[in-house]
């Protein structure tokens, strides 16, 4: 009896339709060859940045009641984030000291700022530059590669995309506004525009004028314009496969219709989207719309298995966003607001609930990726995020006890429901390389060495 080995799909198969139309696929099984057949499958890892500005209120943010790593109470802060309590791993006591040394002979360039912005993924002072920040100081891009880049470059191969940089109302092309280097001075800027970012992706026009035959697709369900794309592939895929791909299509339909809905009513008629009219990308008070939408593509994105590398950036440093949407009674912007003294008990209260509205927003990504199956888990099981600041308090600028959190144990390589707190002047360049360790990336040295070698111990 001759033994039939069927090859497996190519990772890049794409389902392909009117117009030239196509659509990337979800990860299935028989992308996997004969060991995810055999029941042995190999899912991938996901690593995701998020990035919030401008500090946070210490004593609303970390853990009260403790009894011991395991036991203790969520602070009003992350307070949103209790239904994902047993998933997360807080991290207290880790300070920037690569942002924190003196600015001596104009060896460590930039504002408060500046440093913590910019050497929060990078561990590396930043470039002499022309950025003015506060007191008269100026700065360059960062010095080195960010933590993100650093693990696209050994996992990024693999997908469409090596690396994905979202942000919502993220203004300034400087160092204020980037988070991710490829290299020193190599920054790569946040898209802010999900319209943008869905074209990207998904390679279906969203904004010039197209060809008709597109434009006829538009109107039309992914699932109707690719059918016989889909039939065929369909006869050669297991129920589990089937299932996955077909809730894969829906879904990109669903953030289509939420991105149509939120810009303009076609009226029976195709045309350009016009995004400036309706939903502004750049206006704060359109943040939970915009943000709702990065976070539905990204979290689409690793569905497909487009990309596993992703940084997401809430606004930038020195933001002055007023973020009335959460509350009225706020009127200043986000960096005033964090400037007022502990004294200013409304202030603090207004701050206080900005940042937990970042948590919520942390949270709301965690449903997000805990909705998408992924062999006997989901995709959340094999991914995870990290939420960062620029500084630990905003009135200030300390960049001692920086509010970390982690968020998913990267495939069981972190061990979470716990708050763990480190001490003596901990580097947080020790906490990166930890996070590289999380990836597969074994190395024992990142960003400037000289304020730290080796991973933390006792996250793992």
């Amino acid at each position: 009896m001759t033994l039939i080995r069927r090859k497996p799909m190519k990772r890049r198969t794409v389902l392909r339709g009117l117009g030239g139309l196509a659509i990337s696929l979800p990860l299935l099984d028989a992308m996997r060859g004969s060991s995810a057949r055999a029941g042995a499958p190999v899912y991938p890892k996901r690593f995701i940045v998020m990035y919030t500005p401008n500090g946070t209120i210490a004593k609303n943010f970390w853990p009260t009641n403790v009894k011991s790593e395991t036991d203790f109470q969520l602070a009003p802060i992350l307070a949103p984030l209790a239904a994902h309590k047993d998933d997360l791993l807080i991290v207290g006591g880790v300070d920037m000291l690569s942002a924190m040394a003196p600015n001596e002979g104009g060896s460590n360039p930039g504002d408060a700022h500046q440093k913590g912005t910019g050497q929060c993924l990078t561990a590396t002072e930043l470039l002499p530059g022309n950025f003015l920040g506060g007191g008269g100081q100026s700065a360059g891009w960062a010095g080195g590669i960010s933590v993100d880049q650093e693990i696209a470059k050994h996992i990024g191969q693999d997908t469409l995309y090596r690396s994905l940089e979202l942000g919502v109302a993220v203004m300034g092309a400087n160092v204020g506004g980037r988070i991710a280097y490829r290299g020193p001075g190599q920054p790569l800027p946040p898209e802010n525009s999900p319209y943008a970012a869905y074209q990207r992706l998904f390679g279906d026009s969203l904004g010039d004028p197209v060809e008709i035959a597109q434009r006829v697709a538009r109107r039309e369900s992914v699932l109707d314009v690719v059918a016989d794309d889909y039939k065929k592939l369909r006869d050669r895929l297991g129920s589990e496969d089937r299932e996955k791909l077909h809730n894969h299509l829906l879904g990109i339909d669903a953030i289509r219709d939420r991105l149509d809905k939120a810009v303009v009513q076609f009226d029976g008629a195709c045309q350009p989207l016009d995004l400036g009219q309706v939903i502004d990308v750049n206006k704060v008070e359109n943040m939970p719309v915009i943000g709702g939408l990065q976070m539905d593509l990204l979290a689409m994105a690793l569905a497909c298995d487009l990309t596993r590398v992703a940084t997401f950036m809430w606004t930038n440093s020195t933001s002055g966003a007023v973020y009335s949407f959460v509350d009225p009674e706020i009127k200043d912007g986000h960096h005033g607001l964090a400037h007022k003294g502990d004294e200013d008990t409304k202030k603090v209260h207004h701050n206080t609930l900005v940042n937990t509205w970042f948590a919520s927003q942390l949270a709301s990504l965690i449903d997000r990726l805990k909705a998408i199956p992924e062999g006997d888990g989901t995709v959340f099981d094999n991914t995870v995020i990290v939420w960062t600041n620029e500084q630990a308090r905003g009135n200030n600028h300390d960049r001692h006890d920086l509010p970390y959190v982690i968020a998913g144990s990267a495939g069981g390589f972190f061990k979470t429901g716990r708050y763990v707190e480190f001490g003596g002047d901990t580097s947080h360049t020790h906490l990166l390389i930890t996070l590289l360790h999380s990836m597969g990336v074994e190395v024992e040295e990142f960003g400037n060495p000289v304020y730290g070698t080796g991973p933390l111990t006792g996250l793992t």
